[in-house]
């Protein structure tokens, strides 16, 4: 806000009135001679008549756009009649949707069904032959020897000791040859 003095604040409201609305008083003489010895005022009705313009051109603009005077009481009818919604509502359901949950949950559970459906379980027959089980068995058999003896951890970390691979298949090394410095960075491919 500008700070005014006095005289400014007394001549205030009737040059407003006087140039918004064109109001002449018996003061409006007065504040207009006022406004000839005040710079700081005239800037401030200056100012304020550029705004009035401005306010004004937009009200104009925008009456356009505005909808009718009626759309307002339609749009109203259209609120108030769509369909009310309780103001309060019942404990009781809360209570019933929640032991709704609950037995979804739990009593498939408690009938002995799992939620995801049937599980398969293996069978415990004779599918495997005798010779698949001894193979295995000497395998399982071979790797707790390994643990059991004290430096065995030390040695199959640092690779000294033989491997047990199952049915005593032993993977085929493949040499590489060395590649030779050629002083220079390998190019992409």
């Amino acid at each position: 806000m500008i700070d005014l003095g006095r005289g400014c604040a007394r001549h205030r409201p009737v040059l407003i009135d006087f140039v918004d609305h064109g109001e002449v008083r018996p003061e409006t003489d007065a504040a207009l001679a006022h406004l000839d010895r005040c710079s700081r005022c005239t800037d401030f009705v200056e100012a304020t008549i550029l705004t009035i313009t401005a306010l004004k051109r937009i009200g104009a603009e925008t009456a356009g756009l505005e909808p009718d005077a009626d759309a307002w009481p339609r749009l109203r009818v259209r609120i108030q009649s769509w369909p009310k919604r309780p103001a309060v509502m019942s404990p009781l359901a809360g209570v019933a949707m929640s032991f709704a949950i609950v037995a979804v949950l739990v009593l498939p559970v408690r009938l002995g069904q799992t939620l995801i459906g049937p599980v398969a379980t293996p069978a415990g027959g004779g599918a495997t032959s005798v010779v698949e089980r001894q193979v295995e068995a000497t395998y399982i058999a071979s790797g707790r020897q390994v643990l059991l003896v004290g430096t065995a951890a030390s040695l199959v970390a640092g690779g000294a000791f033989p491997r047990n691979y199952p049915d005593n298949y032993r993977p085929t090394r493949k040499e590489v040859s060395p590649a030779e410095p050629a002083g220079r960075p390998p190019e992409a491919i």
